[in-house]
């Protein structure tokens, strides 16, 4: 192989060095094509093509741009709600200042159809006490206004009073809408004392009201929610005030007892005329709000114990004394009796003052260590006289007490007295 002429290699660093000093790019070697030995010694050299600079430029690099922030997404437009319709109870009858009878009509209208079509009626009599709590049907189309025309039966006492129309929150109970009208309530009719507007009571009812004309007959009617209705005939005694007295144990003789339920008293006088009425809720003798007890009557001679179911109470040795005062309901099928005076007794007896009442009342009743001390009224001396009366009155009042297991002995006295009571 030939060696490359010295002059070849001295021109090659040249270039180099050249481009070096100069520091430009350097400019590409050529291309030696070296013949081999039987080729002829010639060295062709062959200049690459040359680049063309890119021109100068003043212009600077443009400067980093500040991000802008992207736009917040914006919330979905909102749903156009419906119009809603303020609940509103307009009430055309009763007006302000009315006098109103019993069965009373209450008519009005309300804004929109209540929950279940339904709203209730509350009448509050002159002791603020509600007499009367009465669901009622609105007439209408949903979503469009209602009305109501009804006739509801009140009791309480007659005097002022007022009357609402409500609608309740079927959510929470609150009260969405509410009108009022305040009146006169039964102006010149009865009332029932007891039982209490709307209480809850079981049979025989103690049933206490003035109406009418004593010496007049009067009828008492159960009316139940299912249907069923109870008729009692009684004579009014002369009451106090001068009015009729209706005082009595009103209950029937029956095979079945209907299921607890809400139920209508109503009083009628000869002419049949309502005079008063009372919504109750009468509990069946196995409710649980009902607890059964011994009253002790008398048949023939005997002291007899009955069975009596009353409201459950804490203080039920009393409320068992209460209905022995009571005494049973009259015409029973059993014969039962008493000898305790009835308020008949009390109101005709020849020894009755301007200090008496209508009827025998309990003072006051302890139990202590066993012994139970019971105070009577000074109406109770309206028995019969003689010693087996005597001696009955005590076995009943004793016998009824001595049921409970906190009794041993019985200590009965008349207005605080202990010698009053005999023969």
């Amino acid at each position: 192989m030939r060696t490359l002429p010295r002059w070849i290699v001295m021109l090659m660093l040249l270039a180099l060095t050249g481009c070096t000093l100069r520091g430009e790019r350097p400019t590409p070697l050529p291309t030696v094509s070296v013949t081999p030995d039987d080729a002829p010694a010639t060295a062709t050299a062959t200049a690459p093509p040359t680049a063309t600079p890119l021109p100068p430029t003043d212009t600077p690099a443009p400067a980093t741009a500040t991000p802008v922030p992207a736009s917040p997404t914006p919330p979905p437009p909102t749903p156009t709600s419906l119009a809603v319709t303020p609940q509103e109870i307009v009430l055309t009858a009763p007006a302000d200042g009315d006098t109103v009878g019993n069965p009373l009509r209450v008519v009005g209208s309300t804004a929109q159809i209540p929950f279940e079509a339904t709203l209730v009626i509350h009448v509050y009599d002159a002791q603020d006490r509600r007499v009367a709590e009465v669901p009622i049907m609105v007439e209408g189309e949903y979503g469009s206004r209602g009305t109501f025309d009804v006739e509801i039966f009140y009791g309480g006492a007659p005097g002022p009073g007022r009357v609402e129309v409500l609608d309740f929150s079927a959510k929470d109970g609150s009260v969405i809408a509410r009108a009022t009208a305040h009146v006169t309530l039964g102006e010149g009719m009865g009332v029932i004392e007891s039982p209490e507007p709307l209480a809850e009571v079981t049979l025989p009812l103690r049933v206490w009201a003035r109406l009418g004309t004593p010496g007049e007959a009067a009828t008492l009617i159960l009316e139940w929610r299912d249907g069923t209705e109870d008729v009692l005939a009684a004579t009014l005694l002369p009451g106090l005030d001068g009015r009729g007295l209706l005082a009595v144990a009103a209950g029937w003789d029956r095979d079945t007892h209907p299921v607890s339920q809400e139920a209508l008293l109503g009083l009628y006088t000869a002419d049949g005329s309502l005079a008063a009425a009372q919504h109750l809720r009468v509990l069946h003798p196995d409710d649980p709000g009902a607890l059964g007890v011994d009253v002790y009557w008398v048949v023939g001679e005997e002291v007899t114990a009955a069975r009596r179911h009353l409201p459950r109470t804490l203080g039920i040795g009393r409320a068992a004394l209460e209905t022995l005062l009571w005494g049973p309901v009259p015409g029973n099928a059993a014969g039962f009796d008493t000898l305790i005076p009835l308020p008949a007794d009390v109101l005709t007896h020849a020894l009755r003052d301007e200090t008496w009442g209508e009827r025998v009342v309990i003072r006051d009743l302890t139990i202590v260590d066993g012994l139970a001390r019971v105070d009577f009224s000074r109406e109770l001396l309206a028995h019969p006289g003689g010693s087996m009366s005597v001696t009955t009155i005590h076995q009943q009042i004793e016998q009824t007490l001595l049921q409970f297991s906190t009794v041993d002995e019985v200590l009965i006295t008349v207005e605080g007295e202990r010698d009053q009571l005999q023969p």
